[in-house]
């Protein structure tokens, strides 16, 4: 197991990567002068494949740790370094990837140390349940009711007094 990077992911002696929520950037460094008709980047489902046209064998090749959305990725080349941004398949869920092809070295999850979020990044229904668990937990410091026994309260004010038995 390696140590997590700055970038959330790992340096390797051929490439490094890093990730984010939805994406994971994967960094190789080629012979300058490189061009891209001269590199051969297959990016599927499922897998992905970088390396130049003449080597003997992909600088890095297999199955990914999880399936991308390959539509959505793409790969770019300056100044002999490949980019390959693959977007994460399933990123509603915040998941952290070990590594980008199995069989490659891992990274120690628990070293990980993914940025802070805004609560301006996150979506309006994520926005909805932080701020509600958040009042909740004032009003439980507060010795207030949360804000489900409100709503309660709310039903049971609205339904009326119970019927007097007669």
């Amino acid at each position: 197991m390696l140590p997590s990077n700055d970038r959330c992911g790992v340096d390797l002696p051929h490439y490094s990567w890093g990730q984010g929520d939805t994406d994971v950037t994967v960094t190789i460094p080629f012979p300058a002068g490189t061009r891209a008709k001269q590199l051969i980047i297959t990016i599927t489902p499922d897998s992905l494949s970088v390396g130049l046209q003449k080597a003997p064998a992909p600088v890095l090749c297999g199955k990914l740790y999880k399936v991308i959305k390959s539509a959505d990725s793409s790969w770019q080349i300056d100044n002999g370094v490949v980019t390959v941004t693959l977007a994460k398949g399933n990123f509603q869920y915040e998941e952290w990837w070990p590594c980008v092809v199995q069989g490659e070295p891992e990274m120690d999850i628990r070293t990980l140390r993914p940025p802070a979020k805004n609560m301006r990044d996150l979506d309006d229904g994520a926005q909805a349940t932080v701020a509600k668990l958040m009042f909740d937990q004032e009003q439980k410091r507060k010795g207030l009711p949360t804000s489900d026994e409100l709503k309660y309260q709310e039903a049971l004010r609205q339904a009326g007094p119970p019927p007097v038995a007669q």
